[in-house]
């Protein structure tokens, strides 16, 4: 299975760097390509990138809605409404809505120059959006401070606030289950663990019925549950999102950027 990308956003801003990932690892010896994006567009209108793509058995896509696009915390992503807009041209892209896994990722819960921010009241609005499109289930987390991501939330005045996990993941719980939606929590410490890449899930899907492999990824977070993958990206690629709680590589607007 080829992963594209947990570490930067290929789809959006490295067109090309997936294009040739694409053909080092061709359909032949590729079980699912799972990919991970913000901004979906290039699947649409990169011809070469949807040619390509359109060679392999079976295409995931991991669509991640946190409603903070366009904002400072999100300087270099579509607004909301949309990447909302874009979830079904994505179904119609990857041929079926369980091919498609929203995430709303990360949670945060900031104080931005001293005022309380939170996006947890957004998250039913992407529930629906998704019940409505028959994707049958969304995976979230919450921001991970790393001290570099503290670091650089300082200088833009934003610092963590206190909050209940419990009761924000039990409203989320509640919500989910209203829509009849899966609800999935990616590396939260006193939450189940789940899989984002899912060799069982992907098997399921295929097209021809191809069994993906099951062995448990190496080199992820302790918490993480996925089953191995090739992952393509690299931190160095710095991404043009420019989000700032990102623990990879943004590529930060208004200091250090390059």
């Amino acid at each position: 299975m080829l992963s594209a990308s947990r570490r930067t956003d290929l789809v959006a801003f490295y067109p090309e760097v997936l294009l040739g990932a694409l053909r080092r690892y061709p359909p032949e010896r590729v079980h699912t390509v799972a990919l991970w994006t913000k901004d979906p567009r290039n699947l649409f209108r990169n011809g070469k990138l949807r040619e390509a793509l359109s060679t392999y058995a079976q295409v995931f896509v991991h669509y991640t809605v946190t409603g903070m696009g366009g904002t400072a915390l999100e300087p270099g992503v579509l607004p909301a409404e949309e990447t909302l807009g874009l979830l079904p041209d994505l179904i119609g892209f990857v041929g079926d809505p369980r091919r498609v896994r929203l995430r709303f990722d990360p949670v945060v819960n900031f104080f931005v120059d001293g005022a309380y921010y939170t996006n947890l009241h957004l998250y039913e609005e992407v529930a629906e959006l998704a019940a409505r499109w028959g994707v049958p289930a969304i995976t979230v987390s919450w921001v991970q401070l790393y001290p570099k991501v503290l670091r650089r939330l300082r200088k833009h005045g934003i610092t963590p606030a206190p909050f209940d996990l419990a009761s924000q993941w039990a409203w989320m719980r509640e919500v989910s289950r209203r829509y009849r939606l899966e609800l999935y929590a990616c590396c939260v410490e006193g939450l189940p663990s789940s899989r984002c890449i899912d060799g069982a899930l992907f098997s399921r899907l295929h097209p021809d019925g191809e069994r993906a492999p099951l062995e448990k990824a190496r080199g992820q977070r302790p918490l993480c549950g996925c089953t191995h993958s090739v992952d393509v990206g690299w931190y160095t690629q710095r991404c043009p999102g420019g989000c700032l709680y990102c623990y990879a590589s943004p590529m930060e607007r208004g200091y250090g950027a390059r």
